[in-house]
């Protein structure tokens, strides 16, 4: 197989899909992220949060309770316990057995396949920084499956990137992984330019709804990628792809390639 690129220039804004291929198939799950690859999305995003016995599982709720025939919080249970669970039934009857994947699972599978989008879910963050806080896992993990190439890591929690950074420079890997901050409410320019500075970023993952092509022109001249989130309607995707966004996360990958 062929070894892809990462981020390798494109004559078109990138296809990214919004936790996998989520219109047709239950979010965050193998069968989501296998069919994102088979209709050539250049990126997953994915969601990451810790089980109760610290390990990092790919789920976008704090709550079990919408994507799996499970009840209470994530975090309140163990890996054994979460493998239990059904994560694909609530979607449709045929996924009936899905599981909810570890990252380290999700990686094995999309390695070498696909680049991949890893959102560290707020309320996974702790001040004290334990040894297996969940960004040290994220990095170690990318570091030991040799990913670096193909991943971003984003987060609406902006206090894990100073983290990140400094488990670059003991690895003596500066800037090995790239960072992209999350916004989901209006800031003036002079913001958002000054978190995507501190933070290092590669690229910005803004809310589509504040993003404007003024805007989309200043970071681009400053050096970041635009990745906002998340488009389905054509006639936003149109406009965005206009406005010259390096890439679009979506829940439609197959109708943001046509």
């Amino acid at each position: 197989m062929e070894k892809i690129k990462f981020l390798e220039k494109k004559n078109r804004p990138w296809v990214i899909a919004h936790r996998g291929y989520r219109s047709s198939f239950p979010e965050n799950t193998f069968s989501a992220f296998e069919a994102a690859i088979e209709v050539k999305a250049d990126m997953i995003e994915l969601d990451v949060s810790l089980s109760r016995d610290r390990v990092p599982v790919v789920i976008h709720d704090k709550k079990l309770d919408r994507t799996t025939d499970g009840e209470g919080l994530v975090a309140d249970f163990s890996i054994s316990e979460l493998k239990e669970l059904d994560a694909g039934s609530w979607f449709n009857k045929e996924f009936k057995g899905e599981k909810i994947p570890t990252l380290e699972e999700t990686l094995d599978l999309i390695k070498g396949r696909i680049n991949v989008n890893i959102e560290i879910k707020p309320e996974s963050f702790e001040i004290s920084e334990p040894m297996d806080a969940i960004e040290i896992q994220v990095c170690k993990l990318i570091e030991r499956l040799k990913m670096e190439d193909q991943v971003i890591i984003s987060s609406f929690e902006h206090s894990f990137f100073g983290r990140i950074q400094n488990f670059c420079k003991k690895s003596n890997k500066l800037n090995f992984i790239r960072i992209a901050p999350l916004l989901d409410v209006f800031q003036n320019k002079e913001f958002i330019l000054s978190i995507c500075r501190r933070a290092k970023a590669y690229s910005f993952h803004p809310n589509s709804s504040f993003l404007t092509e003024s805007l989309i022109l200043e970071l681009k001249a400053a050096g970041y990628k635009i990745f906002p989130y998340t488009i389905n309607e054509n006639y936003r995707m149109k406009e965005l792809i206009k406005s010259g966004v390096s890439g679009i996360i979506t829940d439609e990958p197959e109708k943001l390639r046509e």
